[in-house]
């Protein structure tokens, strides 16, 4: 009783507990999928949550900026409005469909300090058509007026798929840096052999700014290492095998690319661009400060401007220094007589695996373990070791080993006898 006090098992209990005690996550969670609303000058983002909230909803990467953050506790309803001249939100103009995609990323989180694995972060977009009518009113004149009837053929409807392992791969957002992808141009038509198509002027972003240029303004790759040139096996379709890669310490990419449309002479084959094969590391970086390249020298004449609002950073780096938003000049192909130009976007996450738990924390895995779409977690394995010996180095082995038995056996008869020998003189 001296060595174990009547506080003890007391005290052992708690111990025991303690670890589950500090693991226990914030008792919160949003319910349900969240209700967007597109307003005219803004768009607001409503979720339900489970019980009282008292953490912040803000926009990802502006938590500091109180005009972009909705500390809103008392109620059951973690919600913000962001103005579309505020907070980074994007304005995108969209050719086909005409209209502009209104978009940003906005974080919902539990704890009033830090961010936990209940949060959630959700990319909301909306999209405002613009909506063209065409009123016509016929007049009689008399009967031998000929009358004209017009077919309007509708413009393909393109998009850009980045897939897994090949061209029949399943779409993905996540990856992992060096796994291979497929990148995917596809077009769309009502009618078939009536239009061609070529990629061109694409460029990937990390968000905030710095954006590089990985075809021309041809559709010629620059840097065999990031995009190889484009193979075309169908008239409205390209694309081309490529390893994931990632900026230094961003692990969101954004592509943009422009696809001409032209008119296919009947019975004719599509032009494609002529390239030569690419070398190594001549992307072109644009810098979006004072609009010049890496090389240091001034872009050429443009003929297409595009600003692009810098997204905000990740959830989990508050307070980060950030790049001012400037205007970014990128050279890009003019619409010529017969082309129509599209812009086409598609967005990966690539990633580094440092451990399972890194994983876990950025990809935001379920409860069960389960990976995001087109997201696969490979267990490595010991490589096994294999020998490979001639037929001549066989039979010598096979030799040594006759006569290192032979020579046992021989050892063991000797002293056999000496044994026998020993008793008969007893």
């Amino acid at each position: 009783s001296a060595l174990f006090p009547p506080m003890a098992p007391l005290v052992l209990l708690l111990l025991s507990l303690l670890p589950s005690i500090l693991s226990i996550p914030v008792d919160n969670e949003v319910i349900d999928e969240p209700e967007i609303e597109c307003g005219p000058t803004s768009i607001t983002i409503n979720a339900n949550v489970r019980k009282e909230f008292t953490g912040h909803v803000y926009v990802k990467g502006l938590y500091n900026d109180a005009n972009c953050r909705n500390d809103n506790t008392g109620s059951q309803i973690a919600t913000i409005s962001l103005p579309f001249d505020t907070c980074n939100v994007q304005r995108t103009r969209s050719l086909n469909p005409r209209g502009i995609f209104v978009s940003t990323t906005v974080v919902i989180s539990f704890h009033p300090q830090f961010v936990t694995k209940v949060d959630r972060a959700y990319r909301i977009q909306c999209f405002y058509m613009e909506s063209d009518k065409t009123v016509s009113q016929d007049i009689a004149v008399s009967d031998l007026t000929t009358g004209f009837a017009t077919v309007a053929v509708p413009m393909p409807v393109c998009r850009y798929d980045i897939l897994e392992g090949g061209p029949n791969g399943e779409p993905i957002n996540f990856a992992l840096v060096g796994q291979q992808v497929y990148h995917k141009w596809t077009c769309e038509s009502e009618t078939i052999d009536t239009f061609c198509m070529v990629v061109h002027s694409c460029t990937v972003d990390d968000g905030n700014g710095d954006t590089i240029q990985i075809l021309d303004d041809k559709g010629c790759a620059l840097d065999k290492f990031v995009l190889n040139n484009l193979e075309y096996p169908a008239d409205l379709q390209a694309g081309q095998e490529a390893h994931v890669y990632k900026y230094a310490d961003r692990e969101q990419l954004f592509y943009q690319c422009q696809i001409s449309i032209t008119i296919k002479e009947p019975h004719g084959e599509c032009a494609r661009p002529e390239c030569a094969e690419p070398t190594g590391f001549n992307a072109v970086s644009i810098n979006g400060e004072n609009g010049k390249t890496e090389l240091g020298a001034a872009p050429e004449e443009e003929t297409t401007t595009t600003t692009t609002t810098p997204a905000p950073q990740a959830p989990f780096v508050r307070g980060g220094a950030r790049r001012p938003s400037t205007g970014r000049r990128i050279n890009k192909r003019e619409a010529v007589a017969g082309e129509a130009i599209l812009d086409v976007r598609a967005e990966l996450a690539a990633l580094e695996v440092n451990g399972d738990s890194n994983l876990r924390a950025l990809l935001h895995l379920a409860e069960d373990g389960s990976s995001p779409k087109g997201f696969v977690v490979q267990k490595l394995t010991a490589p096994s070791i294999d020998y490979c010996v001639s037929p001549y180095s066989f039979l010598a082995l096979l030799s040594i080993a006759f006569f290192i038995v032979l020579s046992l056996l021989t050892l063991l008869t000797v002293n056999y006898k000496r044994g026998d020998a020993k008793k008969c003189d007893k």
